[in-house]
């Protein structure tokens, strides 16, 4: 069940209006919204949910009750989830290559269980399991008690398909707390905003985007340097709108029920590095590998060396996590590489003692143009369909006769940079909320207030009438 169909719409009206009707039992109605939200994919997968959480929810109750199996309980753990998401994302991916490299066939490979579909919301569902039991093991949270609330945890609705990836730090506390939740008009205003924006997003920009991306990317390998530009950037701001625009709903779906759910974006165009791009894009992802992955390898306490090792190998397991593809593992060495590239560039500034350069605004504009094209060279290898296609289109682009653009291309190029008009805008609004929203409600009257919300209804439902798109990370 998506967000922007009129399905969700009514399960999310009912479920709201029933919690704050009858606050003693929130839990109970959540946990049943919730399985009606991922059942309707199929009862098998609902049921596959079931087992795998609450295998994790027992090794959480034992590592905190047994000093002696500690270790095994994490472990064993951590290897049930891991195998969950590895049999259905990985399995045919790895037979594939095995065949292709020592040029053999596998009869397993023909068998009809590797080709089960992805269950939605896997590889986000189990990155919070794992953090879960890591988290219980080293003493940050206690374990969870109630298993209603350990599946509410991990199960809510508004996270569970495509995130924001939550820690039990985070979140438990706010569930503990369910029933002492007050009907806030404030938070609901704030909700709805978001929800909108994140419609808007989806469905007035991404969904636009998509058949022309869809059109460019077909043909990767006979696009020009030029074309393959304009692919890129429209694809930036595709991937972009689509899957901040389901984070901003489902932060906006938690304050309609008095829950923060972590922001995953910041408008991460705005960015002058890739350090500072995966402090604004895919936040919790970003953290999540930070604190479990790159931290586990030994971070930056063993010299420089070992430093840039640790960073590379945690980009290229966070390209891995996007998907059985090699353009996806090839995207995060190409993101790790860019990461490593600014720290040595960093250090050299340092060393020539003109770190203070980056102050300067003109330094920093052009930072915010040469990452963007940067950004949108590994767009291309994200999007393509294979690693050579990928490669061939990269050598066109950075040839300079891609710097002459067809007559039949500007009108693209118009849109982009209207795009990045609304981004920076984007910035402004997230970042002066309070002020815009009392501005909003003191200066415009309140018939035109409730005419622009009534437009902007008919809006959807019309978009709505035209068919909806799944949401690109559902895939992954």
């Amino acid at each position: 069940m998506m967000f922007n169909t009129p399905e969700f719409a009514l399960l999310l009206v009912i479920t709201m209006c029933m919690y704050y009707l009858i606050p003693r039992h929130r839990l109970w109605l959540l946990t049943a919204a919730n399985l009606i939200f991922y059942g309707v994919v199929g009862p098998g997968y609902l049921l596959l949910f079931g087992v795998i959480s609450l295998a994790v929810y027992l090794c959480g109750l034992g590592i905190e009750y047994t000093s002696r199996w500690r270790r095994i309980l994490l472990t064993l753990g951590i290897l049930l989830t891991s195998s969950n998401l590895i049999f259905f994302k990985y399995t045919d991916f790895a037979l594939r290559s095995i065949e292709k490299v020592l040029s053999i066939h596998l009869v397993a490979h023909q068998s009809e269980w590797l080709h089960y579909a992805l269950p939605l919301g896997i590889s986000f569902y189990t990155f919070e399991l794992i953090s879960y039991l890591v988290d219980v093991y080293k003493g940050r949270i206690p374990a969870e008690r109630s298993l209603l609330r350990f599946w509410m945890f991990i199960m809510f609705f508004a996270h569970m398909i495509a995130g924001p990836i939550m820690r039990g730090k985070e979140f438990l506390p706010q569930i503990r707390q369910l029933d002492t939740i007050r009907f806030n008009p404030a938070q609901l205003r704030l909700g709805a905003f978001f929800i909108v924006l994140g419609l808007a997003k989806k469905m007035g920009i991404a969904d636009q985007l998509a058949p022309y991306c869809d059109s460019f990317f077909s043909q990767a390998s006979t696009l020009s340097g030029a074309e393959g530009w304009t692919a890129s950037v429209l694809y930036a701001f595709q991937i972009y709108c689509d899957f901040s625009g389901y984070s901003d709903m489902a932060v906006g779906i938690g304050y309609l029920f008095g829950l923060e759910l972590a922001r995953n974006f910041n408008t991460p165009y705005l960015s002058t590095n890739a350090t500072e791009f995966w402090r604004r894009w895919h936040i919790t992802l970003s953290s999540w590998i930070r604190d479990y992955i790159y931290i586990s390898l030994g971070g930056s306490r063993r010299g420089e060396v070992r430093q840039y090792a640790n960073l590379f190998a945690a980009m290229t397991i966070s390209g891995f996590w996007h998907g059985s593809q090699w353009t996806f593992i090839a995207w995060g060495m190409y993101q790790g590489g860019l990461l490593i590239g600014h720290k040595l560039y960093v250090n050299l500034l340092q060393k020539l003692r003109i770190i203070q350069i980056q102050t300067y605004i003109w330094y920093r504009m052009l930072s915010l143009f040469v990452f963007f094209l940067l950004t949108c060279l590994g767009w291309v290898i994200f999007r393509t369909e294979g690693i050579h296609v990928a490669a061939g289109l990269i050598i066109r682009m950075l040839n300079p006769k891609a710097l002459i653009m067809p007559q039949w291309v500007w009108h693209f190029w118009w849109i982009a940079g209207g795009l990045y008009a609304l981004h920076v805008l984007e910035w402004y609004l997230l970042n002066r909320l309070d002020r815009v929203s009392s501005l909003w409600h003191s200066w415009i009257p309140s018939p035109i207030r409730a005419a622009v919300y009534s437009f902007l209804v008919l809006v959807f439902l019309y978009m709505l009438k035209q068919g909806q798109s799944s949401f690109i990370y559902f895939q992954f």
